[in-house]
């Protein structure tokens, strides 16, 4: 579907949504000079909230899907979905009748990539299916129909603040709150959700999952402000506390009413969330580290196996940071804190140890691009690496060990892929 089309189908969703919603309201006791009000905050909240994400959805969506077309094409693509997507790969291989029943075990590898094709249909309906129009669209519906119901209840609420009759009572006095204390929780939430969400689409790293959240943190609104008002502090600031709370995110308040309830948990807290070994990886910062363990993502062995594309879509993080994340992954995978020592002769990323590898087997035929830079004297340099990595040790052995690990990092799917980018990038 086109950018146009996609604005025009979210558009008329966010039209829908307005309309059900004044029908709906039409239908209740509301008085009909409250009625216009209800369905014009109505509108504008939806507008506010759906607007960034219609802009992202029509845009931004094919900025970010270009970036990951621009760096695997041909054999990185194949390489790519050998690692991380391969019976995915078989079974199309199988449904194109490109594998034959009874075909050699690895010859599913050499067929993928000869049909470069199959490979960039594959990816692109992997991609829709995980970061595509439809996923976002339940999550995008909710949010328009949790929006336009908070703004009904402020507009009820604060123009029937009163609340004269039982009856009337029920149907716009929302459990007797005040209204400046339901007006600043729900704006705080409705701070949040639009904020964050263009400072998401500004990064180009707005996920599913935020949408859902954006829906949840409008939800609470009121039951936190119902929660505020039942605290038995200064009225003036229940205001403040409610409008300071809807800005926060939800897994934010989770863990300060965590804290609040249960204050045993922060020394476990702490414990757990101790500096990590991230950290030693070239270009990560404390930033760096808080999105990737939002991910899930916190020890060095979880970077070296994520998928990147997935990776790079959940952080938000540029494509080639998050290869080269996965890149001095793998090496530490295999040397560990002694990673470190390769850094001066540049071998801390797996394109430089495959390039030796290829250069010391004399198999120069194996690098896919000739613009990928020649390694003088690799024997020299594997002796050098060794005597960084094991000085103890008897030197004949350690550069036994120093190839044996060099080779296995070179036969790597992930640095095949990397090897395969292109154009060629040596800094991974």
């Amino acid at each position: 579907m086109r950018a146009s089309q996609r604005a025009v189908l979210l558009t008329s969703v966010m039209v829908l949504v307005n309309v059900c919603g004044g029908i709906f309201i039409t239908l209740t006791d509301v008085p009909p000079g409250i009625l216009c009000m209800v369905i014009v905050l109505g509108a504008f909240s939806t507008v506010l909230c759906g607007t960034p994400l219609i802009m992202f959805l029509s845009q931004g969506w094919f900025t970010r899907y270009s970036e990951f077309l621009n760096s695997l094409k041909g054999g990185a693509l194949a390489a790519y979905l050998q690692r991380f997507w391969s019976p995915r790969l078989i079974h199309a291989l199988e449904d194109a009748e490109i594998l034959k029943p009874g075909a050699p075990r690895d010859d599913w590898r050499r067929l993928s990539e000869s049909t470069p094709e199959l490979c960039d249909r594959l990816f692109a309906r992997i991609y829709h299916e995980q970061y595509g129009l439809l996923p976002f669209m339940v999550p995008f519906v909710i949010l328009l129909i949790v929006a336009w119901a908070s703004s009904a209840v402020v507009a009820t609420n604060y123009l029937l603040a009163q609340c004269p009759e039982p009856r009337t009572m029920q149907v716009v006095c929302v459990y007797q709150l005040p209204q400046a204390l339901l007006v600043a929780s729900l704006s705080g939430a409705f701070m949040f959700v639009v904020s964050d969400s263009v400072l998401s689409i500004r990064r180009r790293c707005l996920n599913i999952s935020d949408v859902y959240w954006y829906s949840l943190r409008l939800f609470l609104a009121v039951p936190i402000a119902l929660v505020i008002e039942n605290i038995k502090v200064d009225n003036g600031m229940h205001v403040l506390t409610a409008f300071a709370l809807g800005t926060f995110p939800v897994d934010v308040l989770l863990k300060q009413f965590r804290r609040f309830g249960f204050p045993q948990l922060g020394d476990q807290e702490r414990r757990e969330n101790a500096p990590d070994k991230l950290l030693v990886l070239e270009g990560v910062t404390l930033p760096v580290v808080a999105t990737l363990e939002a991910e899930g993502i916190n020890s060095i062995e979880q970077v070296a196996t994520a998928d990147p594309v997935l990776l790079s879509i959940r952080t938000g993080f540029p494509f080639r940071f998050t290869l080269r994340l996965g890149s001095q992954a793998i090496v530490r995978r295999h040397f560990g804190e002694n990673a470190t020592t390769l850094l001066p002769i540049g071998l801390g990323d797996v394109v430089p140890v495959y390039l030796l590898v290829q250069a010391m087997d004399q198999r120069p035929d194996m690098v896919t691009d000739s613009q990928l830079p020649r390694v003088e004297q690799p024997e020299l340099v594997v002796h050098n690496a060794a005597t960084r990595l094991f000085a103890q040790d008897d030197n004949e052995e350690r550069i036994a060990i120093v190839k044996t690990q060099f080779r296995q990092i070179a036969a790597e799917e992930y640095t095949i892929m990397l090897a395969r980018i292109s154009p060629p990038d040596t800094g991974l």
